[in-house]
């Protein structure tokens, strides 16, 4: 089960156009909570509507932990094995991701997500500032090009990668990842929870997920055996510097600490000197 939250309509049709173009048919479904204002214009719900499976408009915006939330709740109540919170931003890039995803799952017994690196941010999620693109964007990648990713030899870019990249990723796995297309197995979100909705409208919700998961035992990856292309605009960003309307937001506050759920200090291990950390006991979920 796939989940797209939008907050504007500018990239879901390409995200959806690539995941339909590089998956087996009848093999996913689409969950669509559409943060948009007035909903999807005329053209864009004209196109994406035959590609989605469940449409949810909110009266105002969710932020991200809250809408992945009600998308995942979907895919658990129809016992889907996995369920991906991807940002609308994404594009596939080959018909291999999936496989790469699936690899990593079964790297170890202990995985509770995987996520996709991407050319753009290559490494942790993240990646590195300054760090330039592996690959450059491109409508169509050849085959070529995603063997170039998974080797993920980029001596290339010697001059510019920092001391703390590794240049040979191909094949890695990296513990922690940022939440920018996470597959989540479905019984890891059983046993960890969904995601704390007070962080809103977005960031901070996945290194809380991340702390829970390993305190319980699980792994969250990011995976150099799948690529996917992210385009990273940093939508928060615009609520942050308030160009987005107060109105919608039912002028909620940005929040995003983690220092009144983890009392005692924060780490994306949920540990400190090797002992677990106290949390906050409840995870916020309407």
């Amino acid at each position: 089960t796939y989940i797209f939250c939008p907050i504007h309509e500018k990239f879901i049709s390409r995200a959806l156009y690539t995941l339909y173009k590089y998956s087996e048919p009848d093999s996913f479904r689409v969950i669509v909570v559409d943060q948009t204002k007035h909903g999807f214009s005329p053209d864009v719900m004209k196109y994406v509507s035959p590609l989605i499976h469940l449409y949810m408009h909110p009266i105002r915006n969710l932020g991200y932990a809250k809408a992945m939330n009600e998308g995942m709740i979907h895919g658990l109540h129809w016992k889907t094995p996995l369920i991906c919170a991807a940002n609308d931003d994404i594009e596939i890039m080959n018909k291999r991701w999936i496989d790469g995803i699936y690899e990593t799952f079964n790297m170890f017994d202990n995985v509770a997500a995987v996520v996709p690196m991407s050319p753009r941010v290559a490494g942790w999620g993240y990646g590195v500032p300054g760090y330039p693109e592996v690959l450059p964007y491109k409508e169509t990648y050849t085959e070529g090009d995603y063997d170039y990713l998974l080797k993920g030899d980029f001596t290339d870019k010697e001059a510019v990668i920092p001391k703390t990249m590794p240049k040979q990723i191909g094949g890695t796995v990296v513990d922690g990842a940022v939440f920018v297309m996470p597959y989540f197995k479905r019984e890891a979100l059983m046993d960890i929870g969904l995601m704390d909705e007070r962080f809103f409208p977005g960031s901070g919700e996945d290194t809380d997920w991340n702390a829970r998961a390993y305190q319980k035992g699980w792994r969250v990856l990011s995976t150099s055996r799948s690529w996917v292309w992210h385009e990273w605009t940093k939508s928060k960003d615009l609520f942050a510097s308030g160009e987005l309307e107060d109105k919608y937001f039912k002028n909620r506050p940005y929040w995003n600490n983690h220092s009144d759920l983890w009392p005692e200090g924060f780490d994306v291990w949920g540990k400190k000197d090797g002992k677990l950390l106290p949390r906050v006991p409840d995870v916020a979920v309407e």
